[in-house]
């Protein structure tokens, strides 16, 4: 497979519920430090080797639609992450979905985009585990963040 490099910034964007019911929990910019790979090594030293920014409000509702759209054209369901990364022309593009994000409340990505929306660890649990039971009809359908 061959894929075109995107030079660009790096963003995650932490996603819960299924179908129209998806909602983004939170963006957030991911920087290497001293490197541009963003892989297993890296998160799990996150502290020394990266760091995560907020962004602004125009990123966060481009990055937000985009991960929306693509979280329900994969069907995706319950919670997990939609990586984005901006290309040489200053697009924001689909780099990767992770559906069944790590959980890690110390290392994950999605506990700590959460975090930084101020959503506890036991709160984003708590939406994940309702969002699975909306799915499977146990749970009545209901709107996490008004």
């Amino acid at each position: 497979m061959v894929e075109e490099y995107l030079p660009g910034r790096e963003f995650t964007v932490g996603i819960v519920g299924n179908g129209e019911s998806a909602e983004v929990v939170g963006v957030m910019e991911v920087v290497c430090k001293g490197s541009d790979s963003y892989g297993y090594k890296t998160k799990e030293n996150y502290k020394i080797l990266a760091s995560y920014n907020r962004v602004s409000n125009v990123e966060y509702n481009k990055c937000s639609e985009i991960a929306l759209k693509v979280w329900k054209v994969l069907g995706a369901c319950d919670g997990g992450r939609v990586d984005l990364r901006i290309d040489k022309f200053g697009q924001i593009n689909f780099m990767e979905i992770n559906p069944l994000a790590g959980l890690n409340p110390v290392n994950s990505d999605l506990p700590i985009l959460a975090a930084m929306q101020g959503i506890d660890y036991s709160e984003l649990l708590n939406i994940i585990i309702d969002a699975s039971l909306q799915r499977h009809g146990i749970l009545q359908t209901k709107k996490v963040f008004q």
